[in-house]
């Protein structure tokens, strides 16, 4: 920035005002002085002799103030590479003239040139708060609508669940609440998904139980013997368990096994589980009964270890994978290479001859396949990986978030995900829902 000593302009707003009305009797007098300071301060613009430029757009604004004028002498603050006097006169202008454009204009502008993404989303509200909108301002903030900053430092992950995420951290797992801060510390051995306001954690002699999300012991399974792990609870109250050996469903309501004992089991979603025995799948219900004959070599599954979600599962039969609904009805012919559940009411990633694209609830594609790997649409956003890494693309395809990132999660509603680079993971977090200061 160069070193201009400007006068400071919020302290000179108190000055703008009718008392020169008192001293210049003739309109037209007042008009061509006007005109003349005016023109004078875009001269020395020009000529970048910025401070008399300045002492010029005050003296013409003391004879008639406007927005349009205030904008025009902070673009020249811009000019003048002094971005915190231009912020400063933005912020003093719009709270002089809160229902013009032009000040949230300049003012957006401003923050933009600062790369203070956070301050533009924050006048855009303002803006909209007052119904107040321009092309200009649609233009920035449809730019910008990716923007992020990196924080925190981790040396595992898991998927933003319910509200929480486990992250390992010196050794050990703790949980973020859904803004990124942490809520309970790193204590544990293992940790699982938050599901019912309880998640699935292993301690440090090696007990397994469910905590609440404040850390503290929740749910104990004392009605099962030698529990080596605990799965996701469902809403059925319904969890996978394993004794070192074999996996079983149990009834958290009824305290009995409901399935078991099989080499692995998924957790129960959408009132649908998979079991495997040997080398076949099966679909159970609730209850714990075959919801079809049919059998499958393989089942996609979540970061939660669940299989339906969307009343959809894709499951493998004769070498591809098919699209299911929960009762085990095929919903399309359609073959597939490899799949993504669904991770809400968005698109499913679908691998077809190598290249991952996307399919909607009822097979039809929706994007065709072009990429080298995919997850499924979260909150509108779907992790792919391009030639240098892993980015982010739109329900159009569009790609939005192009940074190559050794690896990635799904967004949460906040508009949080985590990103890997150099063997560590961060929190991403998008400015357009976190900019409230």
């Amino acid at each position: 920035m160069k070193n201009y000593k400007f006068l400071v302009p919020i302290l000179l707003v108190a000055l703008l005002g009718g008392s020169v009305y008192k001293t210049y009797s003739d309109r037209e007098k007042i008009n061509k002085q006007y005109d003349d300071d005016i023109t004078q301060a875009r001269q020395n613009r020009k000529l970048e002799v910025y401070v008399n430029a300045e002492e010029d757009y005050l003296d013409a604004l003391k004879l008639k103030d406007s927005a349009k004028l205030r904008a025009e002498l902070g673009e020249m603050y811009i000019e003048a590479e002094d971005l915190r006097t231009a912020a400063k006169w933005g912020e003093s202008l719009i709270s002089e003239y809160p229902k013009e454009y032009v000040g949230y204009e300049f003012l957006i502008q401003v923050y933009l040139e600062q790369k203070d993404y956070a301050s533009c989303f924050r006048i855009k509200d303002e803006a909209d708060g007052l119904k107040i909108s321009s092309k200009k301002i649609e233009e920035i903030i449809s730019d910008i609508k990716y923007e992020y900053y990196l924080e925190g430092e981790y040396a595992q992950v898991e998927e933003f669940s319910n509200g929480y995420a486990a992250v390992k951290k010196e050794k050990k797992w703790g949980y973020l609440n859904s803004k990124g801060h942490r809520v309970i510390e790193s204590e544990f051995e293992e940790a699982g998904a938050f599901a019912k306001e309880v998640a699935p954690v292993i301690d440090d002699k090696g007990r397994a139980f469910y905590i609440d999300n404040e850390g503290n012991r929740k749910i104990v399974i004392d009605f099962v013997d030698n529990i080596e792990k605990l799965g996701y609870m469902s809403m059925d109250n319904i969890f996978p368990v394993n004794d070192g050996k074999k996996w079983s469903l149990y009834s958290l309501d009824s305290k009995k096994k409901i399935a078991g004992d099989y080499d692995e089991v998924s957790a129960m979603g959408n009132g649908v589980a998979a079991v495997k025995s040997g080398n076949k799948w099966s679909l159970i219900d609730t209850k714990g009964k075959k919801v079809t004959k049919d059998k499958y070599d393989s089942v996609v599954m979540d970061s939660k270890g669940i299989v339906c979600r969307n009343d959809r599962i894709f499951a493998k039969q004769n070498g591809y994978y098919y699209l299911f609904d929960s009762k085990g009805n095929k919903v399309v012919k359609t073959k597939f290479d490899d799949a993504r559940l669904f991770a809400d009411d968005g698109y499913a990633a679908v691998c077809v001859d190598g290249k991952w694209g996307f399919v909607d609830k009822d097979g039809k594609q929706v994007i065709k396949p072009q990429f080298n790997e995919a997850h499924s649409f979260s909150n509108g956003l779907a992790a792919v990986r391009f030639s240098n890494g892993w980015g982010y693309v739109d329900e159009k395809g569009n790609k939005v978030i192009e940074t190559g990132f050794d690896d990635v999660c799904d967004f949460n509603e906040q508009g949080k995900t985590f990103v890997k680079t150099d063997d560590k993971w961060q929190v991403l977090t998008l400015y357009l829902y976190n900019h409230e200061s």
